[in-house]
């Protein structure tokens, strides 16, 4: 469809974006409560240009509507990660097709999990089982590596969305049903941030910051409105969270922060915005009421996540509210 009004999003974005979250993270004068804010809407903005936009061959994107007879967005992942949506992708490619002749078909874009314009798909079966276990793709402009299951079920997706030469993009669908992107910002081989998104409306739930294979912080929306209202930091490095930032009546600002000051999983501090001007001015202590546990936050958090692991926690079960 002819579109006056063209949206275009390319790998100067990326990079811009890149740069953007750099500078947060790196801004001396910004309070982690304001670093937090930042980042949860830099996130929103990219994902909101990102998904008002399609990808063309050039690695360019411009706003469009999809193509007649394409896939739906509920039954497979669209050509971003970030914005992507799962479905029953139980197609497994048979043959492997050259490039000149690759179907642009959805019989294809279901099979590799990844929704545009195919240009070349190859299929391959690694250990020689008869059975495909990745596909190598190019949609729109990018490189794609797609990896399956023995019953031909998506596993993960993996694409190079700066055009690098790097896979610093992936995608897979959790056992809560939430689809985890991550993302090596740096190109230096480890993932740097997490995002899990909502698999219906593609909304990010979840995101998580990782140092050295360890998360550091994770911001969370428990009540579903798409905004983080949950801030989760472990501030002395040691594998458990210890300082939480609360935003209990969803006006956008944090209204309490808890720390455990003695590592015993019950906070010891709070600093309270009691009248919801968005100044805190009370200051309690365990010793005066209790403040609760950070048990009861990280239950958010699905009991067989990483985190746990790490932390050397096991909540029996996932919750059933996010």
């Amino acid at each position: 469809m002819q579109n006056d009004d063209k949206t275009v999003y390319d790998s100067t974005d990326s990079a811009e974006y890149k740069a953007k979250l750099d500078a947060i993270a790196n801004d001396p004068t910004m309070s982690v409560e304001e670093k937090s804010d930042a980042i949860t809407n830099a996130m929103e903005d990219e994902l909101n240009e990102i998904s008002s936009a399609s990808i063309t061959s050039d690695n360019t994107a411009t706003a469009s509507e999809p193509a007649s007879g394409s896939a739906s967005a509920s039954a497979e992942v669209t050509a971003d990660p970030s914005t992507a949506t799962y479905g029953d992708s139980s197609a497994t490619v048979s043959e492997s097709v050259p490039p000149a002749e690759a179907p642009t078909s959805s019989t294809v874009n279901d099979a590799i999990g990844v929704d545009g314009q195919v240009d070349y798909v190859s299929p391959r079966d690694v250990d020689g089982d008869g059975l495909i276990d990745l596909t190598h793709s190019r949609v729109d402009g990018i490189d794609t590596t797609t990896h399956y299951n023995e019953d031909g079920t998506i596993t993960l997706i993996e694409q190079d969305t700066d055009s690098n030469g790097t896979y610093e993009t992936a995608a897979a669908q959790q056992s809560d049903g939430t689809i985890r992107v991550a993302e090596d910002l740096d190109d230096d081989g480890n993932v740097d941030l997490a995002t899990f998104l909502d698999p219906v409306s593609g909304a990010p739930v979840r995101q998580d910051t990782i140092e050295g294979n360890a998360i550091t912080e994770t911001l969370i929306d428990s009540n579903g409105d798409g905004e983080a209202d949950v801030v989760l930091i472990d501030s002395d490095g040691n594998g458990r969270f210890d300082t939480a930032m609360l935003d209990s009546d969803a006006d956008g600002r944090t209204n309490a922060t808890l720390v455990d000051t003695d590592g015993d999983g019950r906070f010891d501090l709070g600093e309270l915005d009691s009248d919801g001007d968005g100044n805190f001015d009370t200051v309690a202590t365990s010793a005066d009421t209790d403040l609760g546990t950070i048990e009861s936050l990280e239950a958010a958090i699905p009991a067989d996540d990483n985190y746990h692991a790490q932390a050397g926690t096991y909540p029996a079960e996932s919750p059933s509210d996010l």
